[in-house]
């Protein structure tokens, strides 16, 4: 990739190099020997990789440098600690649910499902076609969230707050024809759709952002034989009238804050990725992010370790978790880690002492498996 996402569309590399050199960083010939240098690691980095993490940046020497991962290193993390057949316990939010559900894990409440073959999770309405779904939206049913069972980054996911006849009023203050709102539902990739409750945010949320808006934590999680541990967390971080958290990449103008773990305190923020999108401060109310301590950050943790072990085959596990007046809630399960967000948030590599340890733990467990079913049981 040789264009940089920001807020707003693609950067040409030589725009962000100059910007890094406008910022006080390094000169254009030495970012140009660090990119060929990054490029020729045995995992490699990539250009947009470089910008984005800030390994510009005068303050990295090469111990902290080499602690950064790329693309290529994140997908084969993904694929060597995720058990394609366990993939289903998390991308099918269904199974998922029911899971968590019988558990009694706090999740939000399910309101109805839609699937061509009746699925459920417990007792929420049973959709199988569009006119149930269409005779359900004359109900009271609002507000509600929907989204894909199947899907991820927040696509197909609206917020409803009501119906004006022929159109929906989404949660954030737009309409949607009711036609228009229908035709995810026959996008067969999704595999059915998912009603819920809305939860709340905490009051503390609600005071620094301005808005209602669920700011949910991605707990980046590693399953070891010594139990759970959260290694990496980062808070989304909702701005404006948007209804959904989601960062890509800026567009939506919403920022990203590193968690520091221990504490469950902002360490630091950005708006976009690459030079210049550090910010300390929330955009519309002004509040800190820096510094800002998540309520319940101590439950959160617990909740997290809680949930994960019951997935075994996935060791490398993403929990999005809301943190609400009630306490926190696990929103859903990703797979598949998108884990240079994390590295642009913090401005630290993910593969420090820590996590190598926990790697290493899991490499000596696969070691002892292997040694096992080679002797064959006593």
């Amino acid at each position: 990739m040789w264009a940089l996402a920001t807020q707003g569309g693609l950067m040409n590399p030589l725009s962000a190099m100059r910007q890094v050199r406008a910022q006080g960083g390094k000169p254009l010939v030495r970012q140009l020997r660090e990119l060929l240098a990054c490029r020729l690691r045995a995992s490699p980095i990539g250009v947009s990789e470089y910008f984005a993490y800030g390994l510009w940046s005068p303050e990295l020497g090469p111990d902290e440098l080499r602690q950064f991962i790329g693309w290529r290193q994140s997908v084969l993390l993904d694929q060597t600690l995720n058990d394609s057949r366990s993939r289903v316990l998390a991308n099918d939010k269904l199974v998922n649910y029911l899971i968590l559900q019988h558990l009694g894990l706090p999740m939000p409440q399910p309101l109805a499902t839609f699937t061509a073959e009746g699925r459920r999770i417990g007792n929420e309405t049973v959709l199988r076609s569009l006119d149930d779904v269409r005779r359900w939206l004359d109900g009271d049913v609002y507000p509600f969230y929907v989204k894909p069972i199947s899907a991820g980054y927040g696509r197909g996911v609206t917020g409803v707050a009501g119906r004006d006849g022929p159109s929906l009023r989404l949660l954030d203050d737009r309409t949607l024809a009711l036609e228009e709102f229908l035709k995810a539902f026959e996008f067969p990739p999704y595999g059915g759709m998912l009603f819920q409750r809305p939860v709340q945010a905490h009051p503390s949320i609600v005071a620094l952002t301005g808005s209602k808006a669920v700011c949910s934590v991605r707990c980046i999680c590693l399953v070891t034989p010594s139990g759970p541990q959260v290694h990496t967390a980062f808070w989304k971080i909702a701005t404006g009238k948007n209804m959904l958290d989601n960062f890509s990449h800026g567009d939506l103008g919403n920022c990203l804050g590193a968690v520091d773990v221990r504490s469950g305190r902002i360490e630091r923020a950005i708006a976009r990725l690459g030079p210049g999108g550090r910010v300390d401060r929330h955009p519309d109310t002004g509040q800190p992010l820096v510094g800002f301590q998540l309520p319940d950050w101590t439950a959160a943790l617990d909740l997290v370790h809680r949930a994960s072990a019951h997935f075994p085959g996935l060791r490398l596990q993403n929990w999005d978790v809301a943190l609400c007046p009630e306490g926190p809630v696990l929103i859903e399960l990703n797979t598949e880690s998108e884990l240079a967000v994390p590295q642009a948030i913090s401005g630290r590599g993910l593969m420090d002492a820590r996590l190598r340890g926990m790697l290493a733990e899991l490499e000596q467990a696969q070691a002892r498996r292997r040694a096992a079913v080679a002797a064959g049981p006593r």
